[in-house]
This record gives structure tokens, C-alpha cells and sequence, in this order.
């Protein structure tokens, strides 16, 4: 299991770079966490974009899904082509009161989901999900696979309810998209000193900082949460691969 940071910033990307996205890669499966605005371009330098198996989306914030609509211009391109022999697979998050929805294309199928929703794949990869709380319906992923598991949080407040769905994980990424000083909740989200406590709660092997801020020094980020989380705590890099 190798999962890889294709975009890392809250709200807008830096220049060069990328909101949420990160790229799974399992046997044969290459599965995009989020397709934040960047994430397109960013994820070719590893990959073609026909190579995709499936997409995962946490919400409807733009800086969580704003490449969706090129994502699916590219495989109805790529599917043209001959380049992509069946349509990508998007896992959207919605629910019943949900009125937003995406164009869906040529080389493309929409399968909304929820938190009951479960997905398992013929080698036995599972994803499950869970709601998170924030400002709208957004759900968190655990990937399971031969004994390893991967929780992405996606956008959260602080909420204790969460752990047991990153409980033991070998690796938790979620957010930090505030420093400790900030009433992060108000804003629908964590700050870094609340993610470390929700790893050591959860009893997680591993903690990712992502969905990092555009203000102060976000190497802080990585020492606020390793005041309340003692084992190995990263900070999202551009391109940077975790191995499970």
C-alpha cells in the first residue's frame, strides 16, 4: 500500500501545487483521494490520468473536488482514444438532501455513497466510510487491504465520535488547517494540537499532517501536534510516498 501527496493546501493551492488529493496505489488499483483544484496537473508527473481505477470524493468544496469536471473531460478523451478501456469510477460523497451534482460523461460513472456505504474490490481492498463533522455532508475513508489500513479524514472538527472508525490505523491523515491558538471548530475544521489528540486516541502507527494554511510557519504545525501524539507525526510535501 503506497499513498502519495498530490495536494496538500486548504482553500487554494500554492504556485506549482494543489489542494486535496492524494493517490493510492494498491496492486492494481490507483485510487485518487479528492480531486482538489491542481491535483489534475500535479498527479502527471507520476501517472497518466488513464491509469486511474477510481476516484473518492469527500465533499463538495471546490478545494476538494474543483478538477472534477477536467478529470472527466480526460477520460472521455482517453476512453476516444482507446486509452482507458472502462469509465473511471466516482465515488461521491452525498446525501439526501444533497442537490448539488457533477456532469457525468463518456468514460465516467458516479456512484453516490454514503456513511453505510461499503466497497470492496475483488482482491479484497475494502473502503469504508464515516461522517465527519463539518459545515457540509463530508465523509472519511478507512482503506483496508492484507491486514494494513489508511484513514483519511478529510475535513473535520475535533470530535472524539471519530475514533473509533481510525482506531489502530497504520497510518491517519488528516487535517491541521490551523495552529494551535486558533478556534479552528469555527471554521468548520481542526487546528494541529486537535489532530495529535485524535491520533492518540485512536492509537494510531502514524499521523500526516495535511490541508495545511497559507499563513505563519507550518513546520509548527508538525511540533504542535507532537506535544499531544508521541509517535511519528509528517507534514504533507509535494510528492512525498508513505509505504505500508
Amino acid at each position: 500500500m503506497k499513498i502519495r501527496v498530490i495536494g496538500r493546501w486548504g482553500a487554494y493551492p500554492k504556485r506549482g501545487e494543489a489542494t486535496a488529493g492524494f493517490l493510492l496505489e494498491i496492486g492494481n488499483h490507483k485510487i485518487l483521494l479528492d480531486c482538489g483544484s491542481g491535483v489534475l496537473s500535479v498527479l502527471q508527473n507520476y501517472m497518466g490520468l488513464h491509469e486511474l481505477t477510481a476516484v473518492f470524493v469527500s465533499h463538495n468544496h471546490f478545494d476538494h473536488m474543483a478538477d472534477l469536471g477536467s478529470l472527466q473531460y480526460a477520460c472521455l478523451i482517453d476512453m476516444d482514444l482507446k486509452q482507458r478501456d472502462t469509465p473511471l469510477r466516482l465515488f461521491v460523497a452525498k446525501d439526501s438532501n444533497d442537490k448539488w451534482t457533477i456532469p457525468v460523461m463518456k468514460g465516467t460513472i458516479e456512484q453516490e455513497i454514503n456513511q453505510d456505504t461499503i466497497v470492496t474490490f475483488d482482491d479484497g481492498l475494502t473502503l469504508t466510510f464515516f461522517r465527519t463533522d463539518h459545515d457540509v455532508y463530508c465523509l472519511g475513508v478507512k482503506i483496508s487491504y492484507k491486514g494494513k489500513s489508511l484513514v483519511y479524514t478529510a475535513d473535520t472538527r475535533y470530535d472524539e465520535t471519530l475514533v473509533p472508525y481510525l482506531k489502530d490505523a497504520d497510518l491517519l491523515i488528516t487535517e491541521a488547517s490551523f495552529y494551535a491558538n486558533f478556534d479552528a471548530a469555527k471554521y468548520g475544521h481542526m487546528n494541529a494540537v486537535e489532530a495529535g489528540e485524535l491520533a492518540t486516541k485512536a492509537g494510531v502507527k502514524k499521523l500526516l499532517l495535511t490541508h495545511l494554511p497559507h499563513f505563519g510557519d507550518i513546520q509548527v504545525l508538525r511540533e504542535e501536534a507532537a506535544l499531544m501524539y508521541k509517535g511519528e507525526v509528517v507534514l504533507a510535501d509535494l510528492g512525498l510516498q508513505v509505504v505500508l
